[in-house]
């Protein structure tokens, strides 16, 4: 009996592993029966009729598919999902076809080895689907560009044995987790460009024995920004291509990099000196760094390595001695882009900082974002009146030396992270020190106090330290006397016009307080190239008629139609007193008056007597907005031929890249919107309301706002999260395409026998109509010119919108797309980013692969 248990569990045994085998075939048999139907054409010698294991391009071991090798078969059609029921699979390779859909799962492939997916057309990656992939060395997606932006698998944590990481041109979006290349201790190769990378490189890179880095391949380009010095520890790194992207800050120490022979950081936006441990490098032969932000000395590298470093901020000859002290303050912050002086000239950061006579006399970085420590070299600026660092993220102490400035009369420190002691200043100086909660807190500082409180740390004005709270608050009452006289004696100096506007819009800016300055010495101080006049708050009254007849109202106040004393019409824009402290006012002042453009409004004039009025040239048909929203206004853009609405949208493409490449300095608007663009009797478009424009050099193509400022529907995704790049004059080109294909939607709306608004208009119902030749109107009477002309304005449109700011045109380029002929104009990608369909006002952004939320600004 019991041999006879013996026996059948023998049997038993033998048979369960048998057809666990048999079950796993089946599962093969039936994956390969699948993939053999998806696949067109057929692979040769694959056939129904004979078994998987014999078909071409196949390898098994014992029944099981161990391998898959199609490589440029011209395969096109959409993988199977679940190719993880392979489960003996080591190596699959189908690079350089032509299949689509999703890439497979991955997943739980314990014995996968190698990935070739690289130039194909897949569409989306699949949530999970590079999870538990032990033994993974190779991955290589490259140049799938149909991919719907995704980012970077944190799945891959499993796949330690990594070597060969290949995504290149694979649409990954956002930043790669800090921690990547700890991950893979094996990695020798990495291929990340042409994708939509942001943030800062992983500090991990520095600790990975990479022998062979490659960002950037004969000019693709990626989009890192931040900091790079991660790359400077990396002892086998020989070759590093990183131009052509966003990075920002200085060039790392790079005395380890002995292997280096090539080093391309070009094309970015690096600041601060040139490292000197870069000339030593005995492998280095070619390096690159023009076209940066780079400063100080010209540097000199010996005669047998190429280098290129034009286009930067290098002094021309020896540079200034104040040049070489704010190079010691910048390295302190850590070189910010905002601070990347020009050559040789040290007050070329206006409005940032103020001279006289070629000294510096004050400085303001009030709200800057600045990181870092105040520097001890501001006390080497002897001719320094006004400093003002509030409102940054600054840490440390105060230095001592600052109380050695003898011509120092404010220093606003307030709402940083500064700890230590507090200087004892002259009494002459106002001292600002709240919101740092730390400050005076540590015990050597207390003075013996044991009931010392945050309030008494943070006091508004704190001038050396007390005793007792008693004298602590008598200093306060007395600081805060002398300040209310510090801003009498001012305003008194400033009405005299003994001191510069520059102090007084400062001294502003620190204290809150409403102080009537002369705006017009502001413009002046500017060197803004129009005089503008200023009116009195009783000739604003008297020539809006007591402000009888009303163009409009909005946010900003109240538009009213009125008759200067010569005849001549205007309109009259009342801003309202809740329209924050006059910074919008004069942001407005400052930006149009440089201006003079058949396609920018004219300031006429402005008031800031009791009021604040802007006085504009009078434009009859009034803004672009009523005619293409309903709201009660006639359907007048319905009147409008295609060839008027094709001459609008060339004219205010005019007047943005007049704004941006035109004026003395570079203008970016921000806020391009139907509303913003006015019609002249022949309607002639023209750029107005320039409240949150941003005034900045020639050169600059980036610049650094604070929060999100802008209308919701035509705000460009890098304004409202920065992940999608930096802010920079492409964000008005996006505006630009939204306001168009606005102008295209309501017009198309009405064709197709709808009513003259856009409110069924989004971005995606635009594309899907280009896709089909643009079936709304073909049927409809139009020439083929206008349908030639139509489909150039929606591909150029289209093209001002896309997610990415470094694939948009510039607006001179989109003037000379619109003024070529259809053939010149690319067909243009469907943007990531669209608008739903939502009532026009109120449009928000979804991604297509939801890793956005509706935004709320």
């Amino acid at each position: 009996m019991h041999r006879l248990s013996y026996l059948l569990l023998s049997i038993l045994l033998f048979i369960i592993p048998v057809a666990g085998v048999a079950i796993n075939a089946d599962e093969d048999a039936d994956y390969m029966s699948q993939l053999l139907k998806a696949l067109t054409p057929t692979p040769t010698g694959w056939s129904q009729k004979s078994h998987f294991c014999k078909w071409s391009g196949i390898v098994c071991m014992s029944g099981r598919v161990r391998a898959i090798a199609l490589p440029s078969s011209n395969l096109t059609g959409t993988l199977p999902p679940d190719l993880n029921t392979l489960t003996n699979l080591t190596h699959i390779d189908l690079h350089n076809n032509s299949l689509t859909g999703p890439l497979p799962y991955l997943s739980g492939l314990y014995l996968l080895q190698t990935v070739s997916f690289g130039h194909n057309n897949f569409t989306s990656i699949l949530d999970g689907c590079f999870r538990v992939i032990p033994d993974l060395r190779t991955l290589n997606l490259s140049n799938n560009l149909n991919l719907i932006p995704w980012l970077f698998p944190t799945d891959l944590i499993d796949s330690s044995l990594m070597q060969t990481l290949d995504l290149e041109a694979t649409n990954i979006l956002a930043t790669l987790p800090s921690e990547m290349f700890d991950w893979f201790p094996s990695l020798h190769t990495v291929f990340l460009s042409h994708n939509n990378i942001t943030g800062k490189l992983p500090v991990s890179l520095g600790k990975s024995a990479v022998r062979y880095l490659r960002f950037n391949d004969q000019g693709m380009w990626n989009r890192f920004t931040g900091s790079i010095d991660v790359i400077s520890s990396m002892k086998f790194l020989s070759q590093a291509w990183l131009h052509n992207n966003g990075f920002t800050g200085p060039i790392p120490n790079m005395s380890n990099s002995n292997y280096l022979f090539d080093l391309q950081l070009h094309s970015n936006i690096l600041t601060g000196l040139v490292t000197p441990s870069l000339f030593p490098l005995s492998t280095l032969k070619n390096i690159s760094i023009h076209d940066n932000c780079l400063q100080g000395p010209v540097p000199v590298f010996p005669k047998d390595i190429k280098a290129t470093w034009e286009d930067n901020n290098f002094c021309v000859g020896p540079c200034d001695p104040q040049v070489t002290i704010l190079l010691q303050i910048f390295e302190a912050f850590g070189f910010p882009v905002l601070l990347s002086s020009k050559g040789s000239d040290a007050c070329s950061l206006e409005p940032l900082f103020a001279c006289q006579r070629g000294k510096i006399m004050s400085i303001d970085l009030n709200n800057q974002g600045l990181t870092g420590t105040i520097s001890m070299a501001f006390s080497n600026l002897t001719s320094l009146v006004i400093l003002n660092l509030g409102g940054n993220n600054l840490t440390g102490s105060i230095p001592r030396s600052l109380a050695t400035l003898r011509q120092l009369q404010l220093l606003d420190v307030s709402d940083n992270n500064l700890s230590g002691r507090v200087p004892e200043f002259s009494s002459k100086v106002m001292l600002i020190t709240r919101g740092n909660t730390l400050l005076g807190l540590n015990g050597s500082e207390r003075g013996g106090e044991e009931d010392a409180t945050e309030e008494d740390a943070t006091d508004s004005l704190h001038v050396g330290t007390s005793k007792t709270a008693g004298f602590r608050y008598l200093l306060i009452i007395g600081s805060s006397m002398f300040s209310v006289g510090i801003v009498i004696f001012i305003v008194i100096i400033c009405k005299r016009k003994r001191y510069s506007i520059t102090l007084n819009w400062l001294i502003f800016r620190s204290t809150k307080k409403s102080i009537d300055y002369n705006v017009e010495d502001f413009i002046q101080t500017y060197n803004l190239s129009v005089p503008i006049k200023q009116y009195r708050y009783a000739e604003v009254k008297r020539m809006t008629n007591s402000f009888r007849d009303q163009l409009g109202r909005g946010g900003y106040g109240i538009v009213y139609k009125a008759s200067l004393p010569d005849g001549r019409q205007v309109a009259v824009k009342m801003i309202n007193d809740s329209k924050g402290n006059g910074e919008e006012f004069i942001n407005e002042v400052a930006s149009i008056s440089r201006t003079s453009h058949v396609n920018i409004v004219s300031l006429v004039g402005f008031c800031y007597e009791n009021k604040r009025a802007l006085i504009y040239e009078f434009m009859p048909n009034g803004s672009l907005d009523k005619y293409i929203f309903k709201n009660g206004f006639p359907d007048a853009i319905c009147s409008l031929d295609w060839n008027t609405l094709y001459q609008i949208a060339i004219g205010i493409a005019r007047g943005l890249d007049y704004l941006h490449q035109g004026c003395i300095s570079r203008i970016l608007h921000l806020d391009i919107k139907p509303q913003n663009i006015l019609l002249d009797e022949d309607f002639c478009p023209k750029i107005s309301d320039f409240g949150l424009a941003q005034i900045c050099r020639r050169n600059d193509s980036i610049v650094s706002i604070l929060g999100t400022r802008g209308t919701i529907g035509y705000i460009a995704p890098e304004v409202f999260s920065r992940t999608f790049g930096a802010v920079s004059y492409k964000s008005d080109v996006y505006s630009y395409g939204m306001l168009i294909l606005e102008m295209i939607g309501g017009r198309k709306n009405f064709d197709t026998g709808g009513s003259c608004t856009s409110e069924m208009y989004f971005a995606d119902w635009i594309y899907k109509d280009l896709e089909l030749c643009n079936n709304l109107v073909s049927g409809l009477a139009y020439s083929e010119e206008e349908r030639d002309l139509i489909r150039k304005i929606t591909m150029v449109s289209i093209w001002c919108i896309q997610t990415n700011p470094l694939d948009r045109p510039s607006m001179s380029k989109v003037i000379e797309m619109l003024q070529g002929p259809l053939e010149s104009v690319s067909y243009p990608p469907k943007p990531c980013l669209y608008s739903p369909e939502m009532p026009s006002l109120q449009t928000s952004y979804v991604s297509s692969n939801n890793l956005l939320e509706d935004m709320k600004i």
